[in-house]
């Protein structure tokens, strides 16, 4: 099935250059941009880029560890080789939304993301978005992740390749072919990561404490990404392929580290978009279509130390999911702007926990506007409205003001104000036993003020950023356990989402000198204050598995062709359950991790060491789940 689509897709690709070589409008020339000719202080507005630089260096790590050490946005993870998902401003990875290339990643079963399973080696641009930013998308009601591919014209012939190695028998081999021409860009990436993963951990759960090995955690990820980019007058065609593969084994938490068990995940997917721009003078459209194909497959089979039987699942999950926007872009008065899109989805999960084929049609109207409504004074407004299966959503608006201080250059005040909404997943309506059909969408408000001051001059760089937020998300869906022993997810918790966010930047250049220096720091209060809570004794409580604080720092220093990196993890105390009094209630607590990296360019080869875990912390990022202590890698690169 996966090999028709593609084959469609080039069909598609073809017919559609075909069609503008033979039906070319000659209109005035224009510059074919990825991004929109006009930009000003409201587009900065709820939203943080992360640098390329950044993203060059880091391509082969994944998403999660990339945000770990370089965002504010948090993320749970069981360790190399497990699930990572995000928390983003006090919020769950449900409401965090991730979008490709402006397409929806978010899983119709789950309405997550495993960002474990997303190499920065796939991406070219990150950014993270809050508020009026997500409005354009229903489901982030915490935030958004925006991961994108640009392409670069007339680079003539690409290749690079990356090999590293380290601790674990760990290996990871990534290259990327291709040719950039004046008007046709092609290139090729694939990868391979895999490790034993059977690091030495001291199991806590165990009396008296025991040294052991990690077994059955090895795991491997396979990866390929075509990309293709033609450019005409006025118009710009892409085709992107994104197809993985992945098997991971799931070693055993601490308490049954003795036990005879088998556990593992098979994960495959194919994500393919085409899209075709046209540019004017003073706008842009853009018509696209995405199909993206996922199987998953997982089995657990487990026994006691005396080979009694315990548990037995073996799980197969398939989605289909087809995504079809049409976007406009119109300059209008002076500063102002129009945005407008159109967005059909259709979504279909074949799973053996559901009774038969699920799917849903959503159909999608944006709009928004944005200007200066006076001197230095902007506003954008935004409003969308959803039918889900025919049936409307809701409206939902946003606003935001932008103010430049016109007497301190590089000072600006945003305040903000957002109504999303998320749907509950396939999962939680049709899952079998439990599934509940009746469930409403979850609908969250939120208001944010951000302060923002940039200073640069020649040789200097320093950024602050700095946030508040306020959030509340009403009918917040809870699995919650039944008399039929059995849980059922339920509409019945009101989420009160509170924080501050500080982020900061810094360059210095000194003749052959560069120095560097960026962080964030967090606080995120997160309760539920619904009555239910308040039944249980749990209302006013932080919830689970997300910390007040966390923070983050990452410095540089180079020297000619010299760097030296050093990067700072702090993770606060978390709870691990609602109940105090529950057997199995735990305060996981804080951890500071350190690690190290120096290397080097040799003309077109580069070699770098890094030393992760310096002073080889014991930690648990998941209750009882073992993490990897002080290890080693090395990394070299050839660039043409």
């Amino acid at each position: 099935m996966r090999n028709k689509e593609l084959i469609l897709i080039l069909f598609l690709a073809l017919s559609v250059t075909c069609l503008a070589q033979n039906d070319t409008i000659v209109l005035e020339s224009v510059e074919i941009s990825s991004t929109h000719i006009y930009k000003n202080v409201q587009e900065k507005a709820m939203e943080r880029k992360i640098d390329t630089a950044l993203i060059k260096r880091l391509k082969t790590v994944s998403l999660s560890q990339l945000l770990i050490q370089h965002s504010p946005v948090f993320i749970k993870t069981y360790g190399p080789g497990g699930t990572a998902s995000a928390s983003f401003r006090g919020t769950t990875s449900s409401h965090t939304l991730v979008l490709w290339n402006g397409f929806q990643l978010n899983s119709p079963s789950l309405g997550e993301v495993d960002f474990s399973t997303i190499p920065v080696f796939f991406t070219d641009e990150i950014s993270l978005q809050w508020g009026s930013k997500t409005s354009a998308n229903s489901g982030g009601l915490g935030g958004a992740v925006n991961i994108s591919n640009t392409q670069k014209f007339n680079e003539g012939l690409l290749l690079d390749v990356k090999q590293t190695y380290g601790s674990f028998n760990t290996w990871g081999s990534y290259i990327t072919v291709g040719y950039s021409g004046n008007n046709f860009m092609t290139r090729i990436k694939a990868y391979r990561n895999s490790s034993d993963n059977d690091f030495t951990y001291n199991n806590i759960a165990t009396i008296p404490h025991q040294e052991m090995k990690q077994k059955n955690a090895d795991f491997v990820d396979y990866g390929l990404m075509p990309e293709m980019q033609l450019r005409f007058k006025n118009s710009l065609i892409t085709l992107v392929s994104w197809n993985q593969w992945s098997h991971r084994n799931y070693p055993q938490i601490m308490p049954n580290a003795f036990n005879n068990t088998k556990e593992y995940a098979d994960n495959d997917f194919s994500r393919n978009f085409i899209s075709y721009k046209y540019y004017w003078n003073t706008g842009r459209v853009e018509v696209k279509s995405a199909y993206f194909y996922e199987k998953q497959n997982y089995f657990l089979e487990s026994y006691t130390s005396n080979n009694y039987p315990v548990t037995q699942i073996n799980t197969l999950n398939k989605s289909d999911v087809f995504r079809q926007i049409v976007d406009l872009q119109q300059d209008l008065y002076k500063s102002w702007n129009l945005y407008a899109k159109v967005q059909c989805d259709y979504e279909s999960v074949t799973s053996s926990n559901y009774d038969g084929i699920k799917d849903r049609n959503i159909v999608s109207l944006y709009a928004a506007v944005d200007g200066e409504i006076y001197k230095d004074l902007d506003l954008r407004l935004t409003l969308r409205n959803d039918y889900v299966d025919d049936k409307s959503a809701g409206f939902f608006p946003t606003a935001t003001l932008t103010y430049g201080m016109p007497f301190v250059n590089g000072l600006t005040f945003n305040a903000g104000y957002s109504h999303n909404y998320r749907n509950p997943t396939l999962n939680d309506l049709y899952w079998y036993p439990g599934g509940n059909e009746n469930l409403k969408a979850e609908k969250g408000k939120t208001f944010d003020l951000d302060v923002n001051y940039l200073f640069e001059n020649q040789n200097f760089t320093f950024d602050f950023k700095s946030g508040l937020y306020y959030s509340r998300v009403n009918d917040w869906i809870q699995w919650v356990p039944t008399t039929y022993r059995y849980w059922m997810p339920k509409n019945v918790s009101e989420v009160l989402a509170r924080g501050l966010e500080l982020h900061l930047r810094a360059n210095y250049k000194y003749n052959l000198w560069n120095f560097s220096l960026s962080g964030n720091y967090v606080y995120s209060h997160t309760t539920d204050e619904s009555e239910y809570a308040q039944q249980y004794d749990s209302d006013g409580k932080q919830l689970i598995y997300i910390p007040i604080h966390h923070a983050n720092a990452f410095a540089e220093m180079k020297w000619k062709t010299w760097n030296l990196n050093y990067t700072f993890e702090f993770t606060g105390e978390r709870k691990t359950s609602m109940n105090d009094e529950d057997f199995f209630a735990f305060n996981l607590p804080a951890y500071t991790l350190h690690h190290i990296s120096f290397g080097k360019q040799l003309n077109k080869f580069r070699i770098e060491f890094k030393i992760n875990n310096l002073t080889d912390k014991d930690y648990q990022t998941i209750l009882w789940r073992a993490m990897p202590g002080r290890s080693y890698e090395i990394y070299l690169e050839f660039k043409l």
